[in-house]
């Protein structure tokens, strides 16, 4: 139980979080574990089985610390954020470009236009690395993607969609060619029926984590977004920030995969029939998580190397600023090297 970049991670069942003073106190069987100071950390994850105090989650969300519950798939149940998060100027512009439709259509294709961008780049880093024969095939994947990103321009919402999602199909049909040995036919979610499928779920579900403590952070609504559609209780801006990150987490697991890092036997079916990660699974997917995090990344057009844990925080402030000022959002572009 130690943090990494301010952020606690939490997975053995029968664990029990409680408030003691200013640190957390993990117990087990009722026995102390472990104390640590809230001041070193700004986020803490819990997954299924573990317990956390109705005092110790008042306390975070009164200091603005953001709780995150995931289930034992890795899917992001709920999360205890600060009642201070948000500053009400910006909130009122997030409110008003959300409800002119032209704003929002200019604002839900910066969204998508940054996801093919990093489709794209993702399939570009792939090819460097893979098999004679499918170096080709992921190359022109990508330049499928670029040439989708022209289509973007001014066009409607639901329109938008339908480029976003055709261009992601082209997208995992060239991502198979990246994994070895992998019974990978496609992406499935519902119910996750493949080891490689878990494991992009628990990526995407600890990418969602990061960007919606960014969203926070930056003061903005983190359930009024621009591409995804409004629904009780779902986090659509969060989702539309998330966006852009999925091919990250998408190379993140194919590395797992492909390094043997993750293998089959770190995976179980449920009593659902769903696979999901066991916890030396899951072990080893947090540590390389942080990992991950640490490593530096040069964003290009910014003249900015931050690691990976900030990106989130960069993005989200450069949605506020575009709010703020009504110009057009830039998501992040990486330098391929």
């Amino acid at each position: 139980m130690e943090p990494v970049l301010r952020t606690l991670f939490v997975h053995s069942p029968g664990t029990r979080l409680v408030l003691e003073g200013d640190s957390i106190k993990a117990l087990r069987d009722g026995e102390p574990t472990r104390r640590l100071p809230l001041q070193a950390i700004d986020t803490m994850v819990v997954l299924g089985g573990v317990d956390v105090s109705t005092p110790l989650l008042l306390h975070c969300a009164e200091h603005q610390r953001v709780v995150a519950f995931l289930s034992r798939y890795g899917k992001p149940r709920a999360v205890v954020g600060g009642p201070l998060a948000g500053r009400s100027e910006l909130r009122r512009l997030q409110y008003a470009a959300h409800a002119d439709p032209g704003r929002r259509a200019e604002l839900a294709s910066c969204v998508v236009r940054g996801k093919l961008r990093q489709m794209s780049w993702a399939l570009r880093q792939a090819a460097r690395s893979a098999a004679e024969g499918e170096a080709p095939r992921l190359r022109d994947a990508a330049g499928a993607l670029d040439d989708a990103i022209s289509r973007t321009e001014g066009v409607p919402r639901q329109e938008l969609l339908g480029v976003e999602g055709e261009a992601t199909r082209r997208y995992f049909s060239a991502y198979g060619s990246t994994l070895r040995d992998s019974p990978w036919k496609g992406r499935h979610r519902r119910p996750v029926t493949d080891p490689m499928n878990a494991l992009l779920s628990w990526c995407y579900g600890m990418t969602r984590i990061a960007v919606q403590g960014a969203v926070s952070v930056a003061g903005l609504d983190p359930g009024t977004g621009f591409l995804h559609g409004d629904r009780a209780g779902q986090p659509s801006l969060v989702l539309d920030l998330m966006e852009e990150f999925r091919p990250t987490a998408d190379l993140l697991a194919a590395k797992l995969w492909n390094t043997r890092k993750v293998q089959l036997q770190h995976f179980a079916k449920g009593v659902s029939g769903a696979v999901e990660l066991t916890a030396e699974g899951r072990e080893i997917l947090f540590d390389s998580w942080h990992q991950h995090r640490l490593q530096p990344v040069t964003l290009r057009g910014r003249s900015l190397t931050v690691p990976h844990a900030m990106v989130p925080i960069v993005q989200a402030h450069a949605m506020a600023n575009a709010l703020r000022d009504a110009t057009p959002y830039e998501a992040h572009v990486r330098v391929v090297r």
